[in-house]
C-alpha cells in the first residue's frame, strides 16, 4: 500500500510537471530542466514498482495518456502493476 500512495504522488508529480512544461512551451520557452525532472521522476516510479526501465517502453505512452487526460489514474495503475509483473 506504501508502494501505491508514492506512485500516486509521483504520479501527480508527473502531471504537474508535464502541465507547467505545456504552459510554459504555449508562451515560447522550452526548458530541458523539466524534461529532465520528468524523466528522473518517471525512473523512480518505475523503479520503485519493480519495472525494468528497458521493457517500459510501452508504459511511457501510457504515462502520456495519463498526462494528457486519457487515461485515468487507475488505468494507468492496472498498466503499471502488469508491466511490473512482466519485468519480475
Amino acid at each position: 500500500m506504501e508502494n501505491q500512495n508514492v506512485t500516486l504522488r509521483l504520479l501527480k508529480l508527473i502531471r504537474e510537471l508535464t502541465n507547467k512544461a505545456a504552459a510554459l512551451e504555449g508562451i515560447g520557452i522550452k526548458l530541458m530542466l523539466t524534461d529532465e525532472m520528468i524523466e528522473e521522476v518517471t525512473a523512480a516510479m518505475f523503479e520503485i514498482n519493480g519495472v525494468n526501465p528497458v521493457a517500459a517502453g510501452p508504459l511511457h505512452l501510457s504515462l502520456v495518456d495519463y498526462t494528457s487526460g486519457a487515461i485515468e489514474v487507475h488505468d494507468f495503475l492496472n498498466l503499471l502493476s502488469g508491466a511490473a509483473v512482466m519485468s519480475g
